[in-house]
């Protein structure tokens, strides 16, 4: 498994094939028939998880999704390919919700970057899970579901250390509103920089990775200037379920 996503990225050649083929891969693999084999020996970790009934912290999924009030929205990610923070129940509206980074709304090098970065801090974990997924087993990562809900590491990691700007992506999704959703796997992390959204409404990718450098400076920019506190990050924390409570 890659340790360094940021030097693999760097000396990788023939990029513009690299995404062709990824798509092609994720779309065969993950959204056309995601629960039939692939490979005739393959990972199990995406059936597995289709039959827990929460989303695992510090994943990514991907799945069919139409928000609420769509027409609007300048611009939505009918396919999101979102890296798990947590559930919780809205106090506004009472859905379920799941939070999570939209990784589509990232460019290529920032996405890089965001692997890179969760890679470094729950390596571990992810190297675990690899290994489990390849005895038919599944794990459910909770050692990390109390770093991910808090707002404090993540923007001291993801935005105070490797510069990301992570609010541009945090997305809210009402568990009522998703279609087959489905684990990637860990196998497939590097792959994930290279996949290019298919399925934006109402503006093209580049646009939203345009939007994604104007907020990115904004926001690294009033970090510098406000105090990172323990107290501060707790101000910006929902109320996350416990995974399986």
């Amino acid at each position: 498994m890659i340790t360094d996503f940021l030097a693999e990225y760097e000396k990788t050649e023939h990029k513009e094939k690299l995404r062709q083929t990824t798509f092609s891969y994720f779309n065969d693999k993950y959204f056309k028939t995601p629960f039939q084999e692939y490979w005739i020996v393959e990972q199990q970790e995406r059936f597995l998880a289709r039959k827990l009934r929460y989303f695992i912290p510090g994943r990514v999924y991907t799945y069919q999704y139409i928000p609420h009030g769509k027409d609007e929205l300048s611009f939505y990610d009918k396919r999101p390919m979102v890296y798990v923070i947590g559930e919780y129940v809205s106090n506004s509206t009472g859905y379920n919700i799941l939070q999570g980074i939209n990784l589509n709304f990232l460019p290529e090098t920032a996405r890089v970057n965001f692997i890179n970065t969760a890679y470094k801090l729950f390596g571990d974990a992810y190297e675990k899970a690899d290994e489990m997924s390849d005895k038919q087993r599944i794990t459910t990562m909770r050692e990390i579901y109390k770093l991910v809900t808090n707002w404090y590491f993540m923007t001291l990691n993801f935005n105070k250390r490797s510069k990301i700007g992570l609010e541009f992506a945090i997305r809210n999704y009402d568990l009522g509103r998703m279609k087959q959703p489905v684990l990637i796997e860990v196998e497939d992390f590097p792959m994930i920089p290279f996949f290019t959204p298919k399925e934006l409404v109402g503006k093209a990718p580049g646009y939203v990775y345009s939007l994604y450098v104007k907020s990115k400076m904004e926001i690294l920019k009033n970090s510098e200037k406000k105090k990172l506190t323990m107290a501060k990050g707790l101000e910006n924390q929902k109320k996350y379920k416990k995974p399986g409570a």
